[in-house]
Parts: C-alpha cells; sequence; structure tokens
C-alpha cells in the first residue's frame, strides 16, 4: 500500500482536526475489512478507526482513510506503511 498525507496549508485546519489525523492509503485490497485496515496500522501507532469506501453497490474503491488518535504519530504510520503490503497489494 502507498500511504498519501494530505497537506493543507489554510489556517481553518487545526493540528488536532480530523484531517490533521487522516492517512490516506492507496491500493487497498478490494476485499479488505475496516477491522482489517485497524489491525495493520496499529500495530505501530493507535488507530482511532478506518474507512473504506465502497460504490452503492458495496464495491470497494481499492483505497481507505485511517484516522490516527493523535496527529503526532502521522510521521511514524507514514513510514511504517510506505512499501508494506496487504495481502500481496
Amino acid at each position: 500500500m502507498r500511504p498519501f498525507l494530505e497537506s493543507k496549508n489554510e489556517g481553518s485546519i487545526k493540528k488536532e482536526g480530523l484531517l490533521a489525523r487522516r492517512l490516506y492509503l492507496m491500493n487497498v485490497p478490494y476485499d479488505a475489512s475496516n477491522a482489517e485496515l485497524e489491525a495493520f496500522v496499529s500495530e505501530f501507532v493507535p488507530v482511532e478507526m478506518a474507512v473504506i469506501p465502497r460504490d452503492r453497490g458495496g464495491l470497494a474503491h481499492g483505497y481507505a482513510f485511517v484516522y490516527l488518535k493523535d496527529a503526532s504519530d502521522m510521521e511514524r504510520a507514514l513510514e511504517y506503511c510506505d512499501g508494506r503490503h496487504l495481502r500481496s497489494r
């Protein structure tokens, strides 16, 4: 999976805000579950929740958002997730 950190330079987004704690993961297996992603990332940093966007038919789009409990853990999460695979994807 490839993580992507969204950076916003707007003053309205606070460091403790939701966007500052959101880790975007690409190339997530289509049949992965939210619990599986939470467990994957929480091996290294505390996770609040994981969200896998799906279409109306319930099929995943192949990416996910993982919300960390603390924005200060973002660097460690990026280092941990970059280049790792979840079930060969």
